[in-house]
């Protein structure tokens, strides 16, 4: 606890702010209170002390007038005690004559000894006096160093630390403002601690009758960067304050060098990876849709020749075919709508009791139409109840699994379909036993346009599961990949179940 309290702000400022008035005068009050103490003291015993005694004593009231006073008080007291032990304690006593030739040296020994005494001590003592005075100011500097560094950027940071400097030097309101073209002045207000927004201005006028404030421009070589203003009823800073404001103006000004830069590299990586992301999605949708579009184009032309003749049942597969592609392109604009609404944070579920086994019946009925060749098995009890949007969980269902059934090249597809509730949750999987994914690319999924081809060249890149991750989020689930013992993928989600009445 004591040392705690050894290292208090309050207690490094004070070693910081030179104390030496108060102390030298103190160590003027017990040289002359001493000396005056010990001639009350030897007075009536004179003439039974030696004089060599009485200086000893006289000196010990020099060392500490010196110890604590430093040179000055200890040379006043030295004089004094030359002064008053010639008076007093040398024959003829009461006079300033010396009756002896040994008393003269005596006399001048003990003046030269005591000021000697007095001038080492008094050094020593300063020179510790401003070490220790240093080791606080460092201290201090170390201090408000290390908050700079390890709290994050922004302005409650620059908050905490400003509140810091004000209780550490005694202010009582401050302002930090950083450089901004964009305001008048060139400075715009960031934060402000002990007063209103607005109150304290980075601009002074020498006519003004108030006290002025601290103003601490912070720079970087020639570039300014800010201004700290700081103001209070206190004192002009201590050259050791000054010192410390000083170095920590400009580590604050490199911190703020350092946020701006964060920010500009920040707001470019932002910029790089929109720009990925436009040029994915300008290749995604230009290659998706340009395939039902030449399909659609090449069958309405054929149609439309009047030189090929076809029969009814010819030109109902072409037909087919043109309503095929039509809705594979209505799926794909349909995608990049949901994906829009989903980044947008727009998207919004309404929740209802479901019938997890119809639900799901459904989606597999969707499957068999598009790969009546796979095979998936459902086990799901009867009466499971899920609270979700129907529209989403049949979109993600549907999702899942074509994808499982994908993954098993569509033609023999063994897929597997499971729920299991668990205290208050039912966990729905969609199991295939196809390649398999690697670790690493399982959260990477269900990002937009993650290329697939790691687990099958057909599937290529596409929106389908960050959009079926979006709906799961969006009726309050949890969506996650599995690996399938012997081999495949499991995908997972999680959501709301209730034993009940759809």
């Amino acid at each position: 606890m004591s040392q705690q309290n050894d290292r208090s702000p309050g207690h490094m400022l004070e070693l910081m702010r030179s104390a030496r008035p108060r102390q030298q005068l103190l160590g003027y009050a017990v040289g002359i209170a001493g000396t005056l103490a010990l001639v009350a003291i030897f007075l009536p015993v004179r003439d039974d002390i030696e004089p060599l005694t009485k200086g000893f004593g006289f000196l010990v009231v020099v060392v500490a007038a010196a110890g604590l006073g430093g040179i000055g008080p200890g040379v006043v007291t030295s004089i004094l005690s030359f002064v008053v032990f010639n008076f007093f304690f040398l024959p003829p006593y009461d006079t300033f004559q010396i009756g002896q030739p040994e008393y003269v040296v005596v006399l001048f020994v003990f003046l030269g000894l005591s000021v000697l005494i007095s001038i080492l001590l008094g050094r020593a003592i300063e020179r510790a006096a401003a070490a220790e005075a240093r080791e606080a100011e460092l201290r201090t500097l170390q201090d408000l160093s290390r908050e700079l560094v390890i709290r994050p950027p922004g302005a409650e940071a620059y908050r905490e630390i400003l509140g810091l400097v004000l209780t550490m030097f005694d202010y009582d309101a401050g302002a930090l403002f950083v450089r901004d073209t964009a305001h008048a002045g060139g400075l715009r207000e960031e934060v402000t601690v002990g007063s209103e927004p607005g109150e304290i201005v980075p601009e002074w006028d020498p006519r003004s009758p108030e006290r002025p404030p601290e103003r601490l421009p912070l720079s970087i070589g020639a570039n300014n960067v800010g201004l700290l203003v700081l103001r209070g009823e206190r004192d002009a800073p201590t050259p050791a304050e000054s010192r410390i404001l000083r170095a920590f103006g400009d580590q604050l000004a490199l911190v703020l060098e350092r946020d701006r830069l964060l920010r500009a590299a920040t707001g470019a990586e932002v910029y790089r990876q929109t720009e990925h992301l436009r040029q994915t999605l300008l290749a995604a949708v230009s290659h998706d849709l340009r395939s039902p579009l030449a399909a659609i184009k090449a069958n309405v032309t054929d149609l439309l020749d009047a030189e090929i003749r076809r029969t009814d049942e010819e030109q109902r597969e072409v037909l087919e075919e043109i309503d095929s592609e039509a809705e594979r392109l209505n799926a794909l604009i349909a995608n990049l709508l949901d994906m829009s609404r989903i980044e947008a944070g727009v998207l919004h579920a309404h929740l209802e009791n479901v019938d997890l086994g119809d639900a799901v019946a459904t989606s597999v009925g969707n499957i068999a139409r598009v790969w009546p060749t796979a095979r998936i098995r459902t086990r799901i009890e009867e009466g499971d109840v899920v609270r979700v949007d129907r529209v989403f969980l049949d979109r993600v269902m549907t999702n899942l699994l074509d994808n499982a059934v994908r993954a098993g090249n569509g033609t023999s597809s063994d897929v597997e379909v499971t729920a299991r509730s668990t205290d208050g949750r039912v966990t729905i999987r969609v199991i295939d036993h196809g390649r398999g994914l690697p670790p690493d690319a399982r959260e990477a999924l269900f990002h937009p346009f993650y290329d697939l081809d790691q687990r099958n060249p057909r599937l290529g890149p596409g929106l389908g599961l960050a959009i079926a991750k979006g709906f799961v989020v969006a009726m309050d689930g949890e969506i996650w990949v599995e690996e399938t013992p012997g081999g495949g993928a499991t995908f997972a989600i999680a959501v709301a179940g209730s034993r009940g009445e759809t």
